[in-house]
């Protein structure tokens, strides 16, 4: 027996877009990896711990930084990709002078991007 996946819509890939946005301004924006591995060693949780873009997608979509294999995720991965001029969302995020401010821009025009081409 199968599984039909079903293709996240732009609205709900807009959605999480917004929530990530405020992980990221509630939590703090992190490099290198999906959250601050050392916030987690001293004992906070790691949904709470400052997160990188991905980590703020993961955490919107399913309350942990880690990777659960998330159709929505893959498809906001894509869907920021396709508006950043870098080989991938990890080199974005992990490129000298970018911080929150700029993660945050990233996700909302995201997702008014997404919500204007639906709205179309």
């Amino acid at each position: 027996m199968t599984t039909a996946t079903i293709a996240p819509t732009d609205a709900e890939i807009a959605d999480l877009c917004d929530k990530a946005a405020e992980i990221i301004k509630a939590n703090g924006f992190n490099k290198r990896y999906l959250y601050d591995t050392r916030q987690a060693a001293d004992g906070r949780l790691v949904q709470l711990c400052r997160v990188d873009i991905i980590g703020a997608l993961n955490i919107a979509a399913h309350g942990t930084p880690r990777y659960a294999g998330s159709p929505l995720v893959y498809a906001a991965e894509r869907a920021l990709e396709k508006r950043i001029d870098r080989a991938s969302l990890v080199v974005w995020n992990d490129e000298k002078g970018r911080d929150a401010d700029d993660a945050i821009a990233l996700f909302k025009q995201t997702a008014a991007e997404l919500r204007a081409e639906a709205a179309a």
